[in-house]
Protein backbone atom coordinates (compact mmCIF):
# COMPACT_ATOMS: atom_id res chain seq x y z
CA UNK A 1 0.00 0.00 0.00
CA UNK A 2 1.42 3.40 -0.96
CA UNK A 3 1.48 6.38 1.42
CA UNK A 4 -1.43 8.21 -0.29
CA UNK A 5 -3.75 5.21 0.01
CA UNK A 6 -2.66 4.73 3.60
CA UNK A 7 -3.42 8.37 4.42
CA UNK A 8 -6.96 7.96 3.04
CA UNK A 9 -7.40 4.84 5.15
CA UNK A 10 -6.25 6.73 8.25
CA UNK A 11 -8.63 9.61 7.54
CA UNK A 12 -11.57 7.22 7.23
CA UNK A 13 -10.52 5.48 10.44
CA UNK A 14 -10.29 8.81 12.28
CA UNK A 15 -13.82 9.66 11.15
CA UNK A 16 -15.00 6.21 12.23
CA UNK A 17 -13.55 6.78 15.71
CA UNK A 18 -14.92 10.31 16.04
CA UNK A 19 -18.47 9.29 15.06
CA UNK A 20 -18.54 5.98 16.97
CA UNK A 21 -18.72 4.06 13.71
CA UNK A 22 -21.55 6.06 12.13
CA UNK A 23 -19.30 7.52 9.43
CA UNK A 24 -15.98 6.53 7.91
CA UNK A 25 -14.58 3.02 8.08
CA UNK A 26 -12.53 1.01 10.52
CA UNK A 27 -8.92 0.55 9.38
CA UNK A 28 -8.62 -2.94 7.92
CA UNK A 29 -4.95 -3.48 7.12
CA UNK A 30 -4.95 -7.23 7.58
CA UNK A 31 -2.03 -8.87 5.72
CA UNK A 32 -1.15 -5.52 4.12
CA UNK A 33 2.43 -4.79 3.09
CA UNK A 34 3.46 -1.59 4.88
CA UNK A 35 7.23 -1.78 4.66
CA UNK A 36 8.91 1.30 6.09
CA UNK A 37 5.73 3.40 6.21
CA UNK A 38 5.50 6.52 8.35
CA UNK A 39 2.72 6.17 10.95
CA UNK A 40 4.14 8.56 13.51
CA UNK A 41 1.45 9.92 15.87
CA UNK A 42 -1.32 8.09 13.98
CA UNK A 43 -4.44 6.96 15.87
CA UNK A 44 -5.17 3.36 14.94
CA UNK A 45 -7.23 2.38 17.97
CA UNK A 46 -9.25 -0.80 17.39
CA UNK A 47 -7.81 -1.27 13.91
CA UNK A 48 -7.16 -4.65 12.33
CA UNK A 49 -3.49 -5.20 11.47
CA UNK A 50 -3.35 -8.98 11.70
CA UNK A 51 -0.48 -10.34 9.66
CA UNK A 52 0.55 -6.85 8.44
CA UNK A 53 4.11 -6.45 7.21
CA UNK A 54 5.42 -3.45 9.15
CA UNK A 55 9.13 -4.11 8.94
CA UNK A 56 11.14 -0.91 9.51
CA UNK A 57 7.92 1.09 9.92
CA UNK A 58 7.92 4.29 11.97
CA UNK A 59 5.23 3.97 14.64
CA UNK A 60 6.65 6.40 17.15
CA UNK A 61 3.95 7.70 19.52
CA UNK A 62 1.31 5.84 17.49
CA UNK A 63 -1.90 5.00 19.36
CA UNK A 64 -2.45 1.28 18.94
CA UNK A 65 -4.71 0.71 21.93
CA UNK A 66 -6.74 -2.47 21.47
CA UNK A 67 -5.37 -3.14 17.97
CA UNK A 68 -5.16 -6.71 16.67
CA UNK A 69 -1.55 -7.29 15.58
CA UNK A 70 -1.51 -11.08 15.65
CA UNK A 71 1.21 -12.50 13.40
CA UNK A 72 2.31 -8.99 12.36
CA UNK A 73 5.91 -8.55 11.27
CA UNK A 74 7.35 -5.58 13.15
CA UNK A 75 10.99 -6.47 12.67
CA UNK A 76 13.16 -3.42 13.35
CA UNK A 77 10.09 -1.16 13.63
CA UNK A 78 10.22 2.08 15.63
CA UNK A 79 7.59 1.91 18.40
CA UNK A 80 9.10 4.43 20.79
CA UNK A 81 6.49 5.79 23.23
CA UNK A 82 3.71 3.98 21.36
CA UNK A 83 0.44 3.25 23.17
CA UNK A 84 0.07 -0.54 22.97
CA UNK A 85 -2.24 -1.07 25.93
CA UNK A 86 -4.32 -4.21 25.59
CA UNK A 87 -2.96 -4.92 22.12
CA UNK A 88 -3.00 -8.46 20.75
CA UNK A 89 0.53 -9.29 19.59
CA UNK A 90 0.33 -13.07 19.72
CA UNK A 91 3.00 -14.68 17.51
CA UNK A 92 4.17 -11.28 16.20
CA UNK A 93 7.79 -10.73 15.18
CA UNK A 94 9.36 -7.81 17.03
CA UNK A 95 13.00 -8.76 16.64
CA UNK A 96 15.33 -5.75 16.87
CA UNK A 97 12.33 -3.43 17.36
CA UNK A 98 12.62 -0.16 19.30
CA UNK A 99 10.00 -0.10 22.07
CA UNK A 100 11.65 2.38 24.41
CA UNK A 101 9.04 3.96 26.66
CA UNK A 102 6.18 2.03 25.04
CA UNK A 103 3.05 1.37 27.09
CA UNK A 104 2.29 -2.37 26.91
CA UNK A 105 0.07 -2.67 29.96
CA UNK A 106 -2.22 -5.67 29.69
CA UNK A 107 -0.95 -6.58 26.22
CA UNK A 108 -1.24 -10.17 24.98
CA UNK A 109 2.27 -11.02 23.81
CA UNK A 110 2.24 -14.79 23.97
CA UNK A 111 4.90 -16.34 21.77
CA UNK A 112 6.29 -12.99 20.58
CA UNK A 113 9.90 -12.91 19.38
CA UNK A 114 11.68 -9.87 20.87
CA UNK A 115 15.26 -10.98 20.26
CA UNK A 116 17.56 -7.96 20.69
CA UNK A 117 14.58 -5.61 21.01
CA UNK A 118 14.99 -2.38 22.98
CA UNK A 119 12.34 -2.16 25.73
CA UNK A 120 14.14 0.34 27.93
CA UNK A 121 11.61 2.03 30.21
CA UNK A 122 8.67 0.13 28.71
CA UNK A 123 5.59 -0.40 30.88
CA UNK A 124 4.67 -4.10 30.71
CA UNK A 125 2.58 -4.33 33.85
CA UNK A 126 0.09 -7.21 33.82
CA UNK A 127 1.05 -8.12 30.24
CA UNK A 128 0.80 -11.74 29.11
CA UNK A 129 4.36 -12.61 28.10
CA UNK A 130 4.09 -16.40 28.21
CA UNK A 131 6.60 -18.16 25.98
CA UNK A 132 8.19 -14.89 24.85
CA UNK A 133 11.74 -14.77 23.51
CA UNK A 134 13.62 -11.86 25.12
CA UNK A 135 17.10 -13.16 24.45
CA UNK A 136 19.61 -10.29 24.47
CA UNK A 137 16.80 -7.74 24.83
CA UNK A 138 17.28 -4.41 26.61
CA UNK A 139 14.81 -4.18 29.50
CA UNK A 140 16.60 -1.53 31.54
CA UNK A 141 14.10 0.26 33.77
CA UNK A 142 11.16 -1.69 32.33
CA UNK A 143 8.16 -2.33 34.58
CA UNK A 144 7.36 -6.06 34.64
CA UNK A 145 5.28 -6.12 37.80
CA UNK A 146 2.33 -8.46 37.51
CA UNK A 147 3.37 -9.67 34.06
CA UNK A 148 2.94 -13.37 33.25
CA UNK A 149 6.52 -14.58 32.71
CA UNK A 150 5.87 -18.31 32.42
CA UNK A 151 8.27 -19.87 29.92
CA UNK A 152 9.92 -16.54 29.06
CA UNK A 153 13.51 -16.67 27.77
CA UNK A 154 15.64 -13.89 29.33
CA UNK A 155 19.00 -15.27 28.27
CA UNK A 156 21.60 -12.46 28.19
CA UNK A 157 18.87 -9.82 28.64
CA UNK A 158 19.66 -6.52 30.37
CA UNK A 159 17.24 -6.01 33.27
CA UNK A 160 19.20 -3.43 35.22
CA UNK A 161 16.76 -1.26 37.13
CA UNK A 162 13.76 -3.26 35.93
CA UNK A 163 10.82 -3.50 38.33
CA UNK A 164 10.22 -7.15 39.11
CA UNK A 165 8.33 -9.31 41.60
CA UNK A 166 7.74 -12.94 42.48
CA UNK A 167 6.75 -13.49 38.83
CA UNK A 168 10.45 -13.79 37.86
CA UNK A 169 10.49 -17.26 39.39
CA UNK A 170 8.29 -18.55 36.58
CA UNK A 171 10.47 -17.49 33.64
CA UNK A 172 12.27 -20.25 31.76
CA UNK A 173 15.75 -18.87 32.40
CA UNK A 174 17.82 -15.73 32.83
CA UNK A 175 21.28 -17.14 32.20
CA UNK A 176 23.82 -14.39 31.60
CA UNK A 177 21.28 -11.65 32.29
CA UNK A 178 22.18 -8.35 33.97
CA UNK A 179 20.40 -7.06 37.08
CA UNK A 180 20.88 -4.46 39.80
CA UNK A 181 21.17 -5.60 43.46
CA UNK A 182 17.54 -4.74 44.26
CA UNK A 183 16.46 -7.68 42.08
CA UNK A 184 18.22 -10.30 44.23
CA UNK A 185 15.32 -10.95 46.64
CA UNK A 186 13.25 -12.00 43.62
CA UNK A 187 15.96 -13.85 41.70
CA UNK A 188 16.72 -16.25 44.54
CA UNK A 189 13.14 -17.51 44.35
CA UNK A 190 13.77 -19.07 40.94
CA UNK A 191 13.89 -22.89 41.21
CA UNK A 192 17.08 -22.99 39.12
CA UNK A 193 18.87 -20.19 41.00
CA UNK A 194 21.58 -22.50 42.35
CA UNK A 195 22.41 -23.61 38.79
CA UNK A 196 22.39 -20.24 37.03
CA UNK A 197 23.50 -17.73 39.68
CA UNK A 198 27.10 -18.02 38.50
CA UNK A 199 26.12 -16.70 35.06
CA UNK A 200 24.05 -13.76 36.31
CA UNK A 201 25.65 -10.30 36.39
CA UNK A 202 24.71 -8.07 39.32
CA UNK A 203 25.90 -4.50 38.73
CA UNK A 204 25.24 -1.32 40.67
CA UNK A 205 25.10 1.15 37.80
CA UNK A 206 22.43 1.19 35.10
CA UNK A 207 24.37 1.87 31.90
Amino acid sequence: MNQDKLERCLQQHKLWLETDGIKGARANLQDTVLLGVNLQDADLREGDLRGADLRNADLERTILWGVDLQRANLWSANLQDADLRGVNLQSADLQDADLRGANLQGADMQGVDLWRANLQGADMQSADLRGMNLWDANLQGADLRGADLRGVNLWDANLQGAQLGTNIRYCDNFNGAKFTPDALPWLILHPKWAEIKGTVKIEENVA
